[in-house]
């Protein structure tokens, strides 16, 4: 029997490697940084900012860049949790503009007056291809991105990623998707070319094979790991509703690397760019 005056050292003890216990187990699990949130109109209804934020955080997302179509959405989740939303401005009012913005000088003028309104941290998602980057109303874009120093979350092929850094040389540029399907050669080239490239993670391809990182994508992530980021892309209702398989996908790969190259990616390289400052409204 314990004698009572050695009880609450016993106590103590005890809670102590219970609390190890835990702390094992949850480190199991990185936090993440999601780099690719959206929280467009359609599922407002359904998934009210409070649940969006809940749900973002049950899956051990500590802070999420978010944009939306149209804008009002990725303010409205910034209202309910400052801390852990970074704003973007997507350059979409409805879903038809993803088809003209760039030369559409409508989207301009929006552009130019969200930025006057709200102190947006970044540009993006837009997707752009080919020569759009140089149409008048791109260039009148990227010239408000430079004047505010915005972050750029480009959905592009890679030659358009390469105009896109030569128009706006200073300012980090994301890559979404990371090009999806585009030769991981190519991917390490440009990262070595492009110091303020970043690449995003989701529906990228070759990643992993039956689970296992394939030894190309390992390769890179060792030789280049605080130019990566994790994203969802919760552009659906599925997309949010697949949540925890999403997050269960990188914790799953993540944890097949060395541990300080699992948190540049998991969360500490969007940390980083997040902690860029903006130019600010006055």
């Amino acid at each position: 029997m314990i004698k009572y005056r050695l009880l609450p050292h016993y106590l103590a003890a005890i809670i102590s490697l219970w609390l190890m216990g835990f702390t094992q187990t949850s480190a199991g699990e990185l936090p993440l940084f999601d780099a690719h949130v959206h929280y467009n109109e359609d599922i407002w209804q359904a998934i009210p900012t409070d649940d969006a934020i809940k749900r973002l955080k049950k899956q051990g997302i500590r802070r999420a860049i978010v944009s939306s179509t149209p804008a009002n959405g990725a303010i409205k989740l910034f209202k309910q949790d400052s801390g852990f939303v970074i704003p973007f401005l997507r350059p979409y009012r409805t879903p038809d503009d993803r088809r003209d913005w760039y030369k559409n000088p409508d989207i301009l003028k929006y552009v130019r007056s969200q930025l006057k309104s709200f102190d947006y941290r970044g540009l993006g998602e837009f997707h752009l291809f080919g020569s759009q980057v140089n149409t008048p109303v791109m260039k009148g874009i990227l010239a408000l991105a430079r004047k505010k120093n915005l972050i750029l979350l480009a959905h592009s092929d890679h030659e358009t990623i390469d105009a896109l850094l030569t128009a706006a040389p200073n300012l980090t540029v994301i890559w979404a998707h990371g090009g999806f399907d585009v030769d991981v050669n190519i991917v390490a080239k440009k990262l070595k070319q492009n110091r303020n490239l970043y690449i995003e993670l989701s529906f990228r391809e070759g990643i992993t094979e039956q689970g296992v990182l394939t030894p190309s994508w390992r390769e890179l992530f060792l030789t280049s790991p605080s130019r990566f980021l994790v994203g969802t892309d919760t552009y659906t209702g599925q997309r949010w509703l697949a949540l925890p398989e999403l997050a269960d996908h990188y914790q799953g790969w993540l944890k097949q690397l060395p541990g300080n190259i699992a948190e540049a990616i998991a969360y500490k390289n969007g940390e980083r760019i997040a902690a860029q400052k903006p130019v600010r409204n006055e």
